[in-house]
């Protein structure tokens, strides 16, 4: 069967990707994206206050489904499936997913994000943890639960927030001695009655057979203590993930995308968006603006070819 064919491939379907394929069809361009959720990560915020246009916030899931809208509106393909594999031969791409689909382009736009990291310490693969409050904090509405929030920015933040109103005590561990999350943040923990902060501490091991029911932490004061845990939530952090990419491209030392003032990376051709390239900022407006610069930069590569 002959690969379908377009003039972009747009890998993720959070904010950077949409707003890609937005640019893209708006500019003419014919696109298709890669990703099983709309929005990507967003639906991982119960209420985003920060993002313009939104004065008393919005759920994250509500705006992934409106920019997803607004993308298919604008006549994007978006298939709702992941990518398995994207490879490169004579400046054309290929992309394949897991169920067989096959597309060609000329240009890529990673938009990949970014996924959380592990902890690294025994006992991690037991059940009990979790990485989306909004996902699994309902599992312990009326429980007498004790839930350990393991993090300091504001990933970790928004989770123990979240958790409040499902948990009876959450006990956020952090490895510093102030949290790393925004001020406005930090005042809304302290004013939740449930949320205890252990400030200079790490967690050694996750404790209990099959299923967390502890860790065993280090703190800087008291040595070494465990604590009771139903339920376990790591936000220390993300990393890109960028394994089903074939093509060549330059990253850091971390594994980000290098790019150039256009937001193309090293190969030709290939552009990146959002968190998954080096970048200062890692915000969900940061990433439409991403977006809409590698789709026009895109674009204007696919013009310069065609002259």
């Amino acid at each position: 069967m002959e690969d379908e064919k377009f003039d972009v491939v747009i890998v993720g379907s959070g904010p950077a990707g949409l707003t890609a394929a937005i640019y893209a069809q708006r500019l003419g361009m014919n696109s298709v994206v890669m990703g099983d959720t709309p929005g990507g990560n967003l639906y991982m915020i119960e209420n985003l206050w920060n993002y313009p246009g939104f004065p008393g916030g919005v759920p994250g899931a509500q705006l992934g489904a409106q920019m997803f809208a607004q993308a298919q509106m604008e006549g994007a393909t978006l298939p709702m499936i992941r990518l398995a594999a994207l490879s490169t031969e004579d400046g054309v791409f290929f992309s394949k997913t897991a169920t067989g689909e096959r597309y060609e382009s000329r240009t890529a736009v990673l938009a990949t994000g970014v996924v959380p990291k592990s902890l690294h310490v025994k006992g991690e693969e037991k059940l009990g943890i979790h990485y989306c409050a909004l996902c699994d904090g309902p599992l312990f509405r009326g429980k007498d639960a004790n839930v350990v929030v393991v993090g300091g920015g504001n990933m970790a933040a928004h989770e123990a927030l979240i958790l409040s109103h499902f948990a009876d005590h959450i006990q956020m561990i952090h490895r510093r001695g102030e949290l790393r999350a925004e001020a406005a943040l930090q005042r809304e923990l302290r004013n939740r009655g449930n949320v205890e902060m252990i400030m200079d501490a790490q967690v050694q091991e996750v404790l209990g057979d099959d299923t967390a029911s502890g860790v065993r932490i280090a703190t800087r004061e008291c040595g070494e203590q465990v604590l009771r845990a139903d339920g376990i939530f790591v936000c220390v952090g993300w990393e890109p993930d960028l394994r089903v990419i074939g093509a060549p491209f330059d990253t850091t030392a971390e594994g980000y995308v290098k790019t150039d003032a256009s937001l193309m990376s090293s190969h030709p051709g290939l552009f990146a968006a959002g968190d998954v390239r080096d970048t200062a900022i890692r915000q969900v407006v940061t990433a439409c603006s991403d977006g809409a610069l590698a789709a026009t930069s895109a674009y204007e590569y696919l013009n310069r070819l065609d002259r």
